[in-house]
Parts: structure tokens; C-alpha cells; sequence
């Protein structure tokens, strides 16, 4: 889905302090986390992990967990998908100060997605960049997005340069098409192939490559590195005359989406 800028452009004036207010760094999502799969079934499962690694493995995902998003179905449509054109943001006031923004001090902007029928969202999950930009200054910085799995959001800004900030949040991926993701996640590991060409002499044969290759009964080049143990397989060319040292290229090979009826609109502009 091609970025939609929902509201961009609302604009705070920030004054110098002689002091630098301390900026906490942020504050705690409000994900309410699922549990953490401990088990993951897929043809890309190379070897049994250790304790170590399992720990270490439950510790990204956690850090990595969405909140649960809605399915496109008959019932709950593509008009009930998050919305840009709808959605909303509001810069919420300054308390204190006589409401007067210092370098330092927080920008909190309050954030409602709504459907394509303008109705407010009642769940979260949706992917949203927030920055703050000067581009006469040349500029910027992120915003902390806090999801309250409501349909709302807040985004937290540290203010850091003297003068105009303009506010801009955009909708990167609405809820509904995380969803569709993570289901390709889980069913097409492989759906961004890649290719490597086995030549000796005039004999010349492109395979398939990844990290991890669906089982078949065709021989596999394993190309894992020695030293980081990272994974990498290509098929053994079928032309006898080939084998495996004889690899001299890799480029992508392409990219595969099986995507549902409905479900290629979330990707659309």
C-alpha cells in the first residue's frame, strides 16, 4: 500500500529556553501483548534450538508483537478498513507556561483513524509513522506512537529546534492489512524468491535460492556461511555437467502474493 499522509502540516511555534527541559524518552505501549508462540511450524525449521536460543527467540518476538487486527471477511469489509482520508489528528494543548512551547518539552498529538464510512475504528493495529519537520531548517524527528487499541493513538514528539514544527502522521498499513501479512508470514516464507546462475564453460542453468527451501526430492547447494551460520540453499542445476561450485550469480528472483478476493485493495492507493 502506497503511504497516505491523512493530516500533515499542523503547526506549533517552539521558543528557546535557557534551559534544557529533560525529555524522558518515551513511554510504555499499551500493547496488550498474546501469548508468545513458543513453537513454530515451517518448512523452514533448520535444527532444534538450544534453551539459550529459545529464550533469546521469545525475548524479539515479544519485543516485535502486534496487537491482534481484523480479517477482511463477508461480514467486516474492505469500507470497514482504516481510512486516511477520515482520520484525524488533533495537537493536544499545552498545559502551563500560558501555553507556550519550549525546546524540550513534549508535543502530544492525539490520533483517531476512522472507516471509509468516517465511522470511528474500535480496535488498533494499525501502522502509523508520526514525524515533526522544519524543512527550512532541513529538520525533523520522530514521534513515538502509543496504540490504545481503540482506534485512537497517541504520538509523542521531544521538541529540539527553535521556531516552526509542523505535524505530519501517516497511515503506512491499516490494521486489516497486518492481518494479511502475517497470515503470508506464516503460509509463504518464500514469497520473495531469489536465483543464481550455475555456469561452466557454455553450460548455463539458473535455480531457485532462499534461506529455506520446500521440501522436494531435487538435490539442494548449501551455501550457509561457515563462520555466521547464516542459512542459504540454492537447487542443484539438473544438468549434470553443473554442480554446486559452480554458482558464479545471485540476483532476486521475483516475488509471489496470493493475496484474497478484497484483500489487494488494502495495498492500493
Amino acid at each position: 500500500m502506497t503511504p497516505n499522509t491523512f493530516a500533515k502540516f499542523y503547526r506549533v511555534n517552539v521558543a528557546r529556553l535557557n534551559r534544557w527541559k529533560g525529555f524522558s524518552g518515551g513511554i510504555r505501549d499499551q500493547y496488550i501483548h498474546n501469548q508468545v508462540p513458543t513453537v513454530h511450524q515451517s518448512f523452514c525449521a533448520f535444527r532444534p534450538i538450544s534453551s539459550k536460543e529459545a529464550f533469546e527467540e521469545e525475548k524479539i518476538l515479544k519485543s516485535i508483537l502486534w496487537p491482534k487486527t481484523p480479517s477482511i471477511t463477508s461480514i467486516y469489509t474492505f469500507e470497514n478498513s482504516s481510512n486516511p482520508l477520515c482520520s484525524k489528528f488533533t495537537i493536544l494543548p499545552k498545559m502551563g507556561d500560558g501555553g507556550q512551547w519550549y525546546i524540550g518539552d513534549q508535543l502530544e498529538v492525539s490520533i483517531i483513524i476512522k472507516d471509509f464510512y468516517c465511522h470511528p475504528k474500535t480496535s488498533g493495529g494499525d501502522v502509523l509513522l508520526a514525524s515533526l519537520k522544519n524543512r527550512d531548517l532541513q529538520a525533523g524527528v520522530s514521534g513515538q506512537v502509543v496504540d490504545h487499541l481503540n482506534g485512537s493513538y497517541t504520538a509523542v514528539f521531544p521538541l529540539v529546534w527553535e521556531g516552526q514544527a509542523d505535524v505530519e502522521v501517516t497511515l503506512v498499513h491499516p490494521s486489516e492489512a497486518v492481518t494479511v501479512l502475517q497470515r503470508l508470514t506464516n503460509e509463504e516464507p518464500d514469497r520473495i524468491y531469489f536465483q543464481s546462475i550455475f555456469r561452466s564453460g557454455s553450460v548455463r542453468e539458473t535455480t531457485m535460492c532462499n534461506i529455506c527451501l520446500r521440501p522436494s526430492k531435487r538435490p539442494v547447494c548449501d551455501f550457509t556461511d561457515v563462520h555466521s551460520g547464516e542459512p542459504w540453499f540454492c537447487l542443484k542445476p539438473k544438468n549434470t555437467k553443473l554442480n554446486c561450485t559452480d554458482r558464479n550469480n545471485h540476483s532476486k528472483g521475483g516475488f509471489v502474493q496470493k493475496l484474497r478476493k478484497q484483500e489487494e485493495k488494502l495495498f492500493k492507493e
